[in-house]
């Protein structure tokens, strides 16, 4: 996925921030902070969930000054809730390989 996406970072993290999976990661991101932020994101889309009655949200994209992106794509494995982070770069396209990524993992499980 990281290679055909031309990603910087990928993690699959438990929504409690713990790191599942792991692609390497290069110097200054660190899986572990990657994996921790998704908890930060998670509460802010409770409560955006909460204060505007939005339904479940699959999805949080945070995109930063030189347009890349921190991409957090939420779903569920029996019951357990998983986020698959990217950090993509400018103008490349994710979602097909996250949604690809993500049955694969469910197939997996």
């Amino acid at each position: 996925m990281n290679a055909a996406g031309r990603f910087t970072a990928s993690v699959l993290a438990s929504d409690d921030g713990l790191p599942v999976a792991v692609a390497p990661v290069p110097p200054p991101y660190d899986a572990n902070t990657i994996a921790a932020m998704v908890t930060l994101i998670k509460d802010f889309i409770l409560q955006t969930q909460v204060r505007l009655g939005l339904t479940q949200v699959d999805e949080v994209s945070v995109v930063v000054s030189d347009r890349s992106r921190l991409i957090c794509r939420y779903f569920d494995i029996e019951g357990r809730a998983f986020v698959l982070a990217i950090i993509a770069p400018p103008q490349l396209s994710y979602r097909r390989l996250t949604t690809h990524a993500i049955g694969e993992i469910k197939k997996a499980w």
